[in-house]
């Protein structure tokens, strides 16, 4: 198995996923936007550096962006995702990385998953969090079910509500980074070609 030089390992893993194929009709029902490959390689490298990439569970997959870049460092991988078209994508993106046998991909909703208790090292993802459903919320129950630390990504403007939640669960926020990116334009009512929005990396740990 192919694993990234330790020298380069974080820029040479996000010019890795920048290769991948995104969402190629994303739902807005869904929230499928693509996981900047920069801030992705930030999460996963900060795991990898503290020892949770030996089994990795990635919560709503979406094209692989997460479970293939925590493959590319060596991790293997049950990927949830319960699009089938993105999912399909995120095979092909698995496959071209040379990464597919170390991956499970499984078609599902987070919460129909049965997922044994504590059987992975650690959790990545990137939740939907809309103001007007709790898919969000599901994650992060399923998350804390399958681990005692959970890697996210989250819009900034919901820190507040994600640390109430977090606690409320009966983990601790042990690390949190604010990021400032670029998203493309995704959607059709989107008119610019991209626009800056605020990011956490939240790492949190069951208490």
């Amino acid at each position: 198995m192919w694993k990234l030089p330790e020298k380069v390992k974080k820029s040479r893993l996000t010019a890795e996923l920048s290769r991948l194929e995104t969402f190629e009709n994303p739902k807005i029902s869904l929230e499928q936007y693509v996981t900047p490959p920069e801030l992705a390689a930030s999460l996963l490298h900060t795991a990898e550096m503290s020892g949770d990439l030996e089994k990795t569970l990635d919560l709503g997959t979406g094209t692989g962006m997460l479970a293939i870049g925590a493959a590319l460092l060596g991790s293997e991988v049950t990927a949830i995702e319960k699009d089938p078209e993105a999912l399909e994508t995120a095979r092909k993106n698995a496959e071209e990385a040379g990464v597919r046998d170390r991956i499970e991909f499984i078609e599902s909703e987070v919460q129909d998953t049965e997922l044994e208790k504590r059987s992975f090292s650690s959790v990545v993802m990137n939740p939907p969090f809309s103001q007007h459903s709790d898919q969000g919320e599901r994650f992060w129950r399923e998350a804390s079910g399958a681990a005692s630390r959970v890697y996210s990504v989250s819009a900034t403007n919901r820190r507040d509500s994600i640390k109430r939640l977090v606690e409320k669960l009966g983990y601790e926020v042990k690390q949190l980074e604010g990021f400032e990116v670029k998203l493309p334009a995704t959607y059709g009512f989107h008119t610019q070609e991209s626009r800056k929005t605020g990011i956490d990396l939240i790492i949190a740990e069951d208490d």
